[in-house]
């Protein structure tokens, strides 16, 4: 392992053999260098000694000397100007475990169980840091004679990391991505040769805007405003390969068009897991040798990493809920969806007595995955009255002589008016199913909801014995119908203990003048058994597949 070395050299500390043997195999096989595995931190060190790797992956939990008090022997191993950095394998992943490692000296996570493509992204990135710093320090002649003011610079910025990491990691009463950004960009600015800094996150359709913005990074740039198109495609483009420097007297492309003329430019990019979720922009005040942007480059690296673990799962989720809404906007939009109906029938004489209207996306996304996503952004009542609509639409075409049973959620039945608006003109009798996998916190209110849909309107209580309330929604709101889960439907015909649960259903459906309906029926043998424990009705593929009028 020697730094003359053409061909990187990865380090790779774990005490399970196998890791270590993944490791080596993802990273050979993108070609990221050679490894060299070990099993203890000793055995590791002692082959470091004397030379520099390009990058250590070390497990945290090793035995006898864990990954902390390694990477601490490593430190003291090499020179004080050297950028060797140090990648903690973890299955911890909670804050304190990230805050103290980051402020220790360790770059980055990989979490266990692996993920290649995670391992690619984060060791190219990291070997492209190292990378140029050599550059810098092979450049730069007179280097050795300032060893000793570099070495305090960086024990001192040291110290700053590890105070800014310490405070974004307290726990606050109010905090946020917006002021996360701002207090770890405000610490930034307090570096000599530092004029400004902006953490630039990535939005919807790619385009980036700042988060926060601190110091003299020029104009236009303001916080929430969008950067020009072609710059946003271009850092993200520049983002996806690791750190770079712009140098502001021949640069590419400047963060916009108006900035004011600053020597250089250090950026890093922000990673939460495997998403890129934007880049951190350092602006310099002046014209720096490659010394000092030797020093000064990892640690914009460490506040990239630092912003991207505190910041980051924010703005991933932000960007999922962004993402969700505007497809399910579309949908609704579109009425990108189409009702099927399944007939529910009685058991006794094989006569269909109603259909069950169902929902098919055209972009083959499961609908209760849909349907959880829409509620889980705000738009699930929305949703639910499109494709109520479209199924009255289309149920027009059922027989005359059966009722259309409707997938209601509590939230839509809270909205009585409207729901009673929408099926008023229905030609013939509704049932509104409420799913039983929504929890209902005031059953009084629902309660009353109902009773103010209209006595012509039945209710059912959809997925009994397999959401949140088990009974108590059959308690508390008194159904017509009871639909019994497949998963209790399902061997009943092998399975005593189910036998004498459903014959206990039909005992209370008794004796509450409701009717069982058993969902989920495929077998002959399990229809056979539901009429013998006195099921009324049942629907399931024995009975009738979901299908369009048509069919």
């Amino acid at each position: 392992m020697t730094q003359s070395d053409a061909e990187p050299t990865i380090v790779v500390v774990d005490d399970e053999r196998l890791n270590v043997e993944l490791l080596c195999r993802i990273i050979e096989r993108a070609g990221l260098g050679r490894c060299i595995g070990f099993s203890d931190a000793p055995s590791a060190l002692a082959a470091i000694n004397g030379s520099e790797p390009d990058l250590v992956l070390l497990d945290v939990h090793l035995p006898g000397m864990d990954g902390f008090q390694a990477l601490k022997a490593l430190q003291a191993r090499l020179a004080p100007d050297s950028f060797v950095p140090v990648v903690f394998l973890t299955g911890d992943v909670d804050r304190d475990v990230r805050t103290r490692a980051l402020t220790a000296g360790a770059k980055d996570f990989i979490t266990k169980p692996f993920d290649i493509d995670e391992v690619v992204l984060r060791c190219r990135n990291l070997l492209e840091t190292r990378r140029l710093h050599e550059e810098l320090r092979i450049n730069n002649v007179a280097l050795r004679s300032e060893v000793h003011e570099r070495t305090v610079a960086l024990e001192a910025a040291h110290e700053d990391r590890l105070a800014v990491a310490t405070a974004l990691g307290r726990p606050r009463p109010i905090e946020s991505s917006e002021e996360a950004a701002t207090v770890l960009c405000r610490e930034i600015v307090g570096y000599n040769d530092v004029a400004g800094a902006a953490l630039i996150v990535f939005g919807p359709a790619g385009r980036a805007s700042p988060l926060a913005v601190e110091g003299s990074v020029g104009e236009p740039l303001h916080v929430g405003r969008s950067l020009p198109a072609a710059r946003s495609a271009a850092l993200r483009d520049r983002a996806s390969h690791g750190p770079w420097i712009e140098d502001r007297s021949n640069a590419p492309a400047p963060i916009d068009s108006n900035i004011e003329a600053t020597p250089a430019h250090l950026l890093a990019p922000l990673h939460s897991g495997r998403s890129l979720v934007g880049v951190l922009a350092v602006a310099t005040s002046r014209t720096l040798d490659p010394a000092r942007l030797a020093t000064l480059l990892p640690t914009v690296v460490e506040y990239a990493a630092l912003a991207g673990a505190i910041v980051g799962p924010e703005l991933v989720a932000r960007q999922r809920d962004t993402d969700l809404r505007r497809t399910i906007e579309a949908i609704v939009r579109r009425n990108a969806f189409r009702p099927v109906f399944q007939p529910i029938v009685e058991l006794e004489s094989g006569r269909v007595l109603g259909h069950e209207a169902l929902t098919r996306f055209e972009d083959g996304e499961r609908p209760e995955r849909r349907f959880a996503d829409a509620e889980a952004i705000g738009l699930g009542v929305e949703l639910e009255l499109a494709c109520l609509g479209a199924a009255l639409v289309h149920g027009r075409g059922l027989p005359d002589d059966s009722w259309l049973s409707l997938n209601v959620s509590p939230d839509l039945v809270l909205a009585s008016d409207v729901l009673t608006e929408v099926i008023a003109d229905a030609p013939r009798p509704i049932v509104l199913e409420i799913t039983e996998h929504v929890p209902v916190s005031d059953y009084g209110t629902l309660r009353s909801a109902i009773d103010r849909i209209g006595h012509d309107v039945r209710f059912a209580i959809d997925d009994a014995g397999a959401g949140f309330s088990s009974f108590r929604h059959i308690v508390e709101l008194r159904p017509d119908f009871v639909k019994l889960d497949l998963g209790l439907v399902r061997a009943i015909d092998t399975d005593p203990v189910r036998q004498a649960l459903v014959s206990g259903m039909d005992y209370f459906a008794l004796k509450t003048n409701c009717t069982l309906i058993a969902e989920g029926i495929e077998t002959d043998a399990e229809k056979d058994t539901l009429r013998s424990l006195a099921v009324e009705l049942g629907q399931g593929y024995l009975l009738g597949r979901p299908g369009a009028i048509a069919a």
